[in-house]
């Protein structure tokens, strides 16, 4: 029943778009004038088709059917136009509510077999505009069928209606498609933690259906409705122009937004460090990124900010590099030396978190003021800051007690004071030789 409603609906919209083009065309019929008044009787027939609140309904149609009769010729319409020309509507409907069908249940069903739902939600969005496509063409061939009967205005009405429902029907399908866009920028989105991409998808959405409506009215009111948008156009340029002179720095942020999106140096939920701010990140919007820090403090960087900066992802890592010193006292023997790297080798060679690529580098790299020092590289295969603080208090007991075992004596900032009586250490006192005689 909706679409023989919607049928009726669109025969009376046409009819009245074929009237209101059809204003004084029988006047002009019946009384011809000259070029030089041309103006003059389109502004009196206008006025005689104004309806005024008092005036007979009978009259109003009275009026409708002369101007009717001055651009049809109903005399010579014959039983065989009239049933040709419903016949050849009748056979449109058809087919067009056929075409429907088809696409949003056979086509659909063949479109299910497949793995995407692309193609299910092209056939759902193009079922109901191909329809309406097809019943303009049709119409437009069976008004043909009697152009004879029709004057040259007529003609063009009926030409210019059927164009402004074909176009109409284009720019529905370019709108309902905007789900098919909706849903593969959505799909793309649901890859990722961002939370940003949630807020986009819907105003994505929306903006594209804004810009078919837009251009949609646009371009059908000036190619096929002839009206002038020029002036519209430059009223909104201008507009435009101010609103983001003055939006500038929002404007800044949401095209820092977009860049985060498209290059994604970080997602909700990640630790990365931005100047001299580190924390985890926990949300991500249009004009700003919040990170909480490790202090518990909450911080907000403009998007602006977030594009122009150098992002470090801590949680990006595929590993932890540690470095440690072990200094041993001064007077631990060559074979001691040997021993602590040994035992050092035995404690983190093959580790339960070893990157194998990253074997534990081991040396006695130097002699320092008040040590004899000991430089570890280590590599935890992990980014688990946590993980690696346990695994490293395990470790360090381990090297304590290793080393307490065999007699391995760490050392600490000390300083030796040599006294005069100390045997070991007794000063000697060298005079230089005496010059001159004795």
């Amino acid at each position: 029943m909706r679409s023989h409603f919607r049928i009726i609906a669109l025969l009376s919209l046409s009819a009245l778009i074929l009237l209101s083009g059809l204003r004084g065309s029988g006047q002009e019929a019946e009384n011809p004038v000259k070029p030089a008044s041309v103006e003059q009787t389109a502004g009196k027939n206008v006025e005689k088709a104004v309806i005024q609140p008092g005036e007979n309904i009978e009259l109003y149609w009275d009026k409708v059917l002369d101007r009717l009769k001055g651009n049809f010729h109903f005399e010579n319409l014959t039983a065989k136009d009239i049933i040709m020309f419903f016949g050849c509507i009748a056979l449109t409907l058809l087919i067009a509510r056929f075409s429907r069908w088809f696409l949003e249940h056979y086509a659909a069903k063949m479109a299910k077999m497949s793995e995407t739902e692309v193609d299910d939600l092209v056939f759902a969005a193009v079922g109901k505009p191909v329809s309406m496509i097809i019943f303009a063409i049709g119409f437009y061939f069976s008004a043909s069928l009697i152009f004879p009967l029709m004057s040259g205005t007529m003609i063009v009405m009926v030409w210019k209606l059927c164009t402004a429902i074909f176009a109409i029907a284009m720019a529905w399908a370019a709108y309902r498609l905007v789900s098919v866009v909706d849903h593969l920028v959505g799909t793309y989105a649901k890859r990722s933690d961002n939370d940003l991409d949630d807020l986009v998808v819907p105003a994505i959405s929306r903006t594209l259906k804004t810009v078919v409506v837009v251009f949609s009215v646009l371009l059908i009111g000036q190619n096929i409705f002839n009206l002038n948008i020029t002036t519209l156009l430059a009223g909104a340029g201008v507009a435009g122009l101010a609103v983001a002179f003055a939006a500038q720095d929002t404007i800044a942020n949401v095209f820092g937004s977009i860049m985060v999106i498209v290059d994604q140096p970080f997602k909700a939920g990640e630790i990365i460090k931005v100047d001299a701010i580190t924390g985890q990140v926990e949300q991500i919007g249009f004009r700003s990124t919040k990170i909480r820090t490790l202090n518990g403090h909450l911080v907000t960087i403009p998007n602006k900010n977030m594009a122009n900066a150098v992002i470090e992802n801590i949680s990006k890592r595929p590993y932890i590099k540690h470095e440690m010193n072990l200094t041993l006292v001064y007077g631990t023997s060559p074979e001691s030396m040997e021993k602590a790297v040994r035992v050092l080798h035995d404690i983190f060679d093959n580790h339960e978190n070893m990157n194998k690529e990253f074997p534990p580098k081991i040396f006695f790299n130097s002699f320092k003021d008040w040590s004899l020092n000991i430089y570890i590289i280590l590599w935890f295969n992990s980014s688990d800051y946590f993980a690696f603080l346990d695994w490293s208090h395990r470790k360090n007991l381990e090297i304590l007690k290793r080393f307490n075992e065999e007699d391995i004596e760490f050392a600490f900032p000390t300083q030796t004071t040599i006294l005069a009586t100390d045997s070991k250490h007794r000063p000697e006192i060298i005079m230089p030789p005496k010059d001159g005689p004795a």
